[in-house]
């Protein structure tokens, strides 16, 4: 142990300088344990090998037999006889005995004089302590003198401080440091320890003699293992050398002091007087000895606002010694208790939990009761409370099926969709037609939405809504499922009209129907192409929800019209009603709300040229929506984190979000997300297996048109790149349907630059017209879109011959478009095309690098790297990366150079190696695995076939 080393090297050092300026005492002072007898042990033996003759003596708590015991042990004297009545006293005869001993044994060389315990000192030894030392000053004695801080009376520490005074020099024996446990630990077994061994040694609270017996009794208990120089913790059950010792301490207490001790122990690691005195029906001012008992003994120790048990183990110990039917009725109490304060919400919902049982109706009420009580406040905790009386209530009793329509809102509440599912589903054969079912069959119908199973989930909402005698507030909210079913659908003829009614209805509606019908409206405007329609409803539905109930703000209007206002590039209209939006999700406060806000972060990102900082927002709201269960909102951030791996050029990663996504259970039925779902991974099938796969994951959309024109309006980008798709996989109808719904787009929405750039630009593809080209490279909103028309003008133009010198212009301008929107892949093949036409455009950037080593690599050279540990060719390296097989030769020469290697065998190792640094690939790579619907072909790389979106 390195502290207490260090410690017994101080006092050696004391010791060393015996000189009439060395200090001539040291006063050790350590908590039951801290190893302050091992230390004078250590002590005493070193100073043996220094010259140091060496007296030692201990106090005993029972007393000591004769006054000045421990000295008179130490110096092997006998006690003084009785005292003469002329003569001097008791206690000035035994000093006088004690001085002449030691000047005597202190003639003949340095002595040290150990004496421990003296928590338990008789008054006389004290007295005579308190003198002594200074007496013999000027002989060659040294002192160290011992106690426990928190055993004994207080004359011991008034010694201890008067000596300090006098220059005695104080060593605290601190609790082991983190360092020093698992020094400890590996000195008891002999290996290094796991860090579950490592996080049960550490509740010890760094007491050298816990944590030996707890090691010792784990390895004779066969508590832990040790291979290969690795001891691994198997069962975290307490040894009995544990239990034994803390059981011997604890019958030295009065039956008192151990009942409050128990007590708390079960209520937990710290506690404050009020709540002792809540549980024991005590005043504090009665707690006040016991607890001074307790303090005494080295149970506990004071914090700054509470009071705490010194070590861990010690609190397990007493709570396993207390028998099991008393330790549950404890925690019912306790939890009552501390529900009924109101304060320590999380800690009674643990401690009813841990002490309700099966059958014990009285304790499965108060879980009811509790879950009610912190549905609002604290829905996790909530949904546990209601998961456990579920679970310890029988099949066949009534309260069964309220308890478990209980724990179906409350895993709602808490943003556990998944687990929602599984209670309702069969929870439903236990019910009968009427109003709790309907409410079961409601909050199925939200949670089956949340994992995306949108048709499932709007069959439920009108299950429910078909049932008779629904209370008002219970139909109402089935009607806000359904409506938030067929939105994400964008709904049918039947549920607009019905959208429509509940607007303009008498009769007035919860505010949050009214948003959830208007929400309804916008999205189905949205659909028909009725772009001004769509936002004046989305407009209406925030107004209705501002300042409205929480069921109005969890269907995000803010969300939906920042959504809107972003596919139509209003920027700043779509960034005010983000921060709406954001400030909806924060007051809700509920585990998932902040997910929809941060997918629509990630598309604003992108569409303002920031693929990073998209990838970023859209991880984020991946990691959330995975751990709840949301996988309608999974799936959404997956698909945005593919698109911008594809605008960024990682093909690779973009192919890897969908695999991803199709991990897991097929959802029946279709939805918005999930088709736009579909629609990105058909840009990713075309940027890497060309458009004829493409158009295998694009039938509905294009058959679909121009009933659903979602597509058209969702990104300004898109209807260009679904007619340059149909174009190069010879479906030139398909092409034309897209350019004809297009332009009625543009039509009945003038108001919307974006959507009349967009269909000028699929009209200049598809008719070949330049002029309608030039016009969409000048009048696009969106920057990437404005790129991609200009690059198809200077690829049109290069086919028809004659105009080099402008053709090369706009290929100069698209490059600086997608350079200022970080599109690395899409820049990455202007350049090609530059080259092809003999001008070349530099695509590096200077930065300080080393010679040689992995580090060393460009961009560039790291993901010629990657691909070829995948196994590609040069050649078809150079397709990935629009470059010429000469040019991958040539990189990979140098890799090879800053590398030290001379085959592909050793580069796969290297890049496997350093898997995580990794530069994403400019160019795009390859997927090991295949989007759906893909086949084995060269990607297009040039006009005959098409490019990404």
């Amino acid at each position: 142990m390195a502290d207490r080393a260090q410690d017994g090297r101080g006092i050696l050092g004391l010791l060393r300088r015996a000189g009439p300026g060395g200090p001539k005492v040291v006063l050790v002072e350590g908590e039951p344990g801290s190893g302050k007898t091992h230390l004078l042990s250590e002590v005493a033996r070193a100073a043996a090998g220094e010259g140091f003759a060496v007296v030692s003596g201990r106090s005993h708590e029972l007393g000591q037999p004769v006054e000045t015991g421990p000295l008179l042990a130490a110096l092997g004297a006998a006690a003084a006889g009785p005292a003469s009545p002329d003569g001097p006293s008791q206690g000035v005869r035994l000093a006088d005995g004690l001085r002449t001993a030691l000047e005597a044994r202190a003639r003949t060389g340095p002595l040290l004089v150990l004496l421990d315990d003296l928590q338990w000192a008789d008054p006389a030894t004290i007295a005579v302590l308190r003198t002594l030392p200074a007496r013999l000053a000027a002989h060659p004695v040294r002192w160290v003198l011992a106690r426990c801080t928190v055993r004994g009376g207080n004359a011991v520490g008034r010694l201890f401080a008067l000596l300090e005074e006098d220059g005695a020099v104080l060593v605290r024996l601190r609790p082991l440091s983190p360092e020093d446990v698992a020094g400890l630990v590996v000195d008891t077994l002999g290996a290094r320890p796991d860090p579950d061994l490592l996080t049960l040694a550490e509740r010890a609270g760094g007491n050298p003699l816990l944590l030996v017996e707890l090691l010792k009794g784990l390895r004779d208990e066969g508590g832990v293992t040790v291979a290969w120089g690795r001891a691994r913790l198997v069962s975290p059950r307490l040894p009995q050398r544990i239990h034994t010792l803390v059981r011997h301490r604890l019958q030295a207490l009065d039956p008192a002091a151990r009942q409050l001790l128990e007590v708390v122990a079960v209520l937990g690691p710290a506690f404050t007087p009020a709540d002792a005195a809540d549980l024991l029906g005590i005043t504090p001012a009665e707690q006040l000895p016991l607890l001074e008992t307790a303090l005494t003994a080295g149970f506990l120790t004071v914090r700054e606002e509470d009071l705490a048990f010194r070590q861990e183990l010690v609190r397990q110990a007493v709570v396993a010694a207390i028998p099991a039917p008393v330790r549950q009725a404890l925690h019912v109490q306790i939890g009552r208790t501390l529900l009924g304060r109101g304060d320590r919400v999380t800690d009674a919902a643990a401690h009813l939990m841990d002490g309700a049982g099966p059958g014990d109706p009285p304790a499965l009420a108060d879980l009811d009761r509790a879950a009610a009580k912190v549905l609002a406040s604290a829905p996790p905790v909530a949904a546990d409370l209601a998961r456990r009386a579920l679970a310890l209530t029988a099949p066949a009793d009534p309260r069964w099926f309220p308890r478990a329509l209980a724990a179906v809102n409350a895993l709602l509440a808490a943003g556990r969709p998944a687990e929602a599912v599984e209670l309702a589903e069969p929870a439903l054969r236990h019910g009968t037609a009427g109003p709790a079912t309907a409410e079961l069959l409601t909050a199925l119908s939200f949670a089956l939405l949340s994992t995306g199973q949108v048709a499932r989930a709007s069959a439920a909402a009108t299950a429910a809504l078909d049932m008779p005698g629904l209370p008002d507030e219970l139909r109402d909210r089935a009607e806000l499922a359904l409506l938030q079913a067929e939105a994400e659908r964008a709904g049918g003829t039947g549920v607009r009209e019905r959208a429509r009614a509940i607007v303009a209805a008498d009769r007035p509606h919860r505010r949050a129907v009214t948003t959830g019908a208007l929400t309804v409206l916008a999205l189905g405007c949205w659909d028909e192409g009725d772009l001004g329609g769509a936002l004046e409803f989305a407009r209406a539905a925030v107004r209705q929800a501002a300042d409205g109930p929480a069921d109005a703000r969890r269907l995000h209007p803010g969300v939906i019209l920042a959504m809107l206002l972003a596919d139509v590039r209003r920027a700043d209209e779509g960034r005010q009603a983000m921060a709406v939006a954001a400030r909806e999700a924060e007051a809700l406060g509920q585990a998932g709300q902040e997910i929809p806000p941060a997918i629509l972060r990630s598309r604003l990102h992108l569409a303002e040229g920031r693929p990073g900082e998209a990838i970023r927002e859209a991880g984020n709201a991946l990691e959330t929506a995975t751990a709840i269960g949301a996988h309608l909102l999974a799936t959404a951030a997956r698909s945005a984190l593919s698109l911008a791996a594809l605008r960024s050029g990682d093909l690779q990663t973009a192919a890897g979000h969908l695999r991803g996504d199709r991990a897991r259970p097929a959802r029946p039925g279709s939805s918005l997300t999930a088709d736009r779902a579909e629609l990105i991974e058909a840009q990713v099938i075309e940027a890497c297996e060309g458009p004829r796969a493409a158009m295998a994951a694009l039938t509905g959309l294009y058959e679909g048109l121009p009933e659903h024109n979602w597509a058209l309006v969702g990104d300004p980008a898109t209807p260009a790149w679904l007619v340059r798709t149909a174009l190069a996989a010879g479906e030139r109808e398909r092409a034309e349907r897209v350019v004809a719904v297009a332009d009625r787009l543009a039509r009945i929405n003038p108001g919307f630059p974006g959507i009349v750039a967009a269909a000028v630009h699929a009209h200049g593809l598809l008719h070949r017209d330049p002029d309608a080209l030039a016009r969409a490279a000048a009048e696009h909103p969106d920057p990437w879109a404005r790129a991609s028309a200009g690059e198809d003008l200077g690829v049109l133009l290069c086919e028809e011959g004659g105009a080099r010198r402008r053709a090369i212009q706009c290929f100069d301008e698209a490059l600086a478009g997608y350079l200022a929107t970080e599109a690395t892949r899409d820049a990455a093949r202007v350049r090609g095309r530059l080259r092809r036409l003999g001008e070349r455009r530099r695509h590096w950037e200077r930065s300080d690098r080393p010679a040689t080593g992995w580090a060393s690599l460009t961009g560039t050279e790291r993901r010629v790297s990657g691909l070829a540990a995948q196994g590609l060719t040069n050649r078809r390296i150079a397709e990935q990366m629009f470059v010429s097989s000469h040019t991958v030769a040539f990189h990979l020469r140098q890799v090879f150079r800053k590398l030290g290697i001379g085959s592909r065998v050793e580069l796969a190792r290297f890049v496997l190696e350093h898997a995580e640094d990794r530069t994403p690939p400019e160019n795009g790579t390859r997927p090991s695995g295949k989007p759906r619907g893909s086949r084995s072909r060269r990607p297009g790389t040039t006009r005959s076939g098409t490019r990404g979106n």
